[in-house]
């Protein structure tokens, strides 16, 4: 009769330590679950701001007084900058979207192929975006700047521009893109380990 009740006392702490074990397991990986969602949300409140910009748009136009003129120079520099404002604002709500559909309650598996999804989709939209820029550039000049383009203030201005660009096409991409997307991955994979 002691043999049979220690068994049973002994099954009923197994079963008490395995389920401390799996609240403490679920405990952890809620804990290290937030820390990319965190991330994720910061990522969603600034794609949210790009998807806010054809409100913003008007009103930098109205500070910076760009006037509406007459002249065949200024609706060319008008349809670049359109078309590719829009291309662009097309790319930043698909974008938007995507982050959306990143669910944590998901398994580690479906998380982590939302974020290759999102990080690849991430790094096509910032690499066409910095390629179409120059392009939009020379559409805000020809709407703003109505006598001839190329004297000398023009061109210190242009390379001045173009070095920001520069420097702002590596910083994007050696720290702000990649880094960024490290950071999740591997505190994904600090979850993925726990639920292993």
């Amino acid at each position: 009769m002691e043999l049979i009740e220690l068994e049973n006392i002994w099954k009923e702490q197994d079963k008490k330590i395995t389920n401390s074990l799996c609240l403490n397991k679920e405990i952890l990986r809620r804990m290290l679950i937030a820390k990319p969602e965190k991330r994720i949300n910061w990522i969603k409140i600034k794609a949210g701001f790009n998807i806010l910009s054809p409100i913003i748009l008007p009103i930098l136009l109205m500070i910076m007084k760009v006037q509406f003129q007459m002249t065949t120079q200024f609706y060319i520099g008008l349809g670049i900058f359109f078309i590719i404002y829009m291309t662009i604002y097309i790319w930043d709500v698909k974008y938007y979207l995507l982050i959306r559909k990143i669910d944590f309650s998901d398994s580690i598996l479906t998380i982590k192929k939302s974020l290759a999804i999102l990080e690849k989709y991430s790094i096509k939209k910032t690499r066409f975006r910095y390629m179409l820029m120059p392009i939009a550039m020379i559409g805000i000049f020809l709407m703003l700047f109505q006598k001839p383009i190329f004297n000398t203030e023009s061109i210190i201005f242009f390379i001045l521009v173009v070095l920001v660009f520069i420097l702002s096409l590596y910083y994007t991409f050696k720290y702000s893109i990649f880094e960024r997307f490290k950071i999740l991955n591997k505190e994904i994979q600090e979850v993925e380990n726990i639920d292993k």
